[in-house]
């Protein structure tokens, strides 16, 4: 009768055992290194407000005294619509949140442009002004619609008297259809502010803006002017 060294097979067993463990934590490790970091930071969110069917959460960001916001809100409307009066870019003084000027600089093709704003701040902080391109991009298979902005020193535009020009300054409007009357918003901003401004009243802002924002986008897509440019 052959002879069986069952330790031998325990160790073999245990050996294979081994060999499943690490080639699972391989897969969850590969898994990870390769997650957007979007994705991976999702609990560095924390939520600040909640009310009239608007989400603003915040997250500190290295290196700066404003924190990154995202603001979230469904809007009664088509996305068409909620398009209209983003793509009307003057009247930004109208619904978002302390502007003071929005204006095209450049045009450089249907989808790309540069963008001069200018935020009102209380007294006695200066007014903050940005200069940014901006990318519209759509999703033909979801609808959803992207316009990605981020800081620009092209074209050269002088610093307007007693403004701070915001040295950084990067985020993104998302419209996702819902369905046809319906349509979700995401709004995000990460900034450097420039100058000097108190932390305390740049964490307000932070939540504040958004807020007001998308507060402001609501009242705006009732009008008949961005209903009827929606047709």
């Amino acid at each position: 009768m052959a002879h069986v060294n069952i330790p031998n097979q325990k160790r073999m067993e245990k050996m294979k055992n081994n060999l499943i463990i690490m080639a699972v934590y391989s897969v969850i490790l590969s898994f990870l290194v390769a997650m957007p970091a979007g994705v991976m930071a999702a609990s560095d969110w924390k939520l600040a407000i909640q009310k009239d069917g608007i989400e603003v959460s915040t997250r500190p960001v290295k290196g700066s005294d404003l924190d990154e916001f995202m603001g979230t809100a469904n809007i009664d409307v088509s996305i068409d619509v909620v398009y209209a009066v983003i793509k009307d870019i003057p009247a930004a003084t109208q619904w978002m949140a302390d502007c003071k000027e929005n204006r095209e600089i450049r045009k450089i093709d249907e989808y790309t442009s540069v963008q001069f704003n200018v935020t009102k701040a209380p007294w006695p902080v200066s007014d903050r002004e940005a200069l940014c391109l901006v990318n519209e991009k759509k999703d033909e298979k979801t609808g959803k619609i992207t316009f990605e902005f981020h800081e620009t020193n092209d074209p050269p535009v002088p610093v307007g008297k007693g403004n701070v020009r915001m040295p950084e300054i990067s985020g993104q409007w998302v419209l996702i259809p819902i369905n046809r009357d319906h349509t979700k918003v995401i709004y995000t901003v990460k900034s450097n502010p420039g100058g000097s401004l108190p932390q305390t009243l740049a964490n307000l802002k932070s939540k504040e803006i958004p807020y007001k924002t998308l507060l402001g986008l609501k009242m705006m897509v009732k009008k008949d002017k961005y209903k009827k440019a929606a047709k």
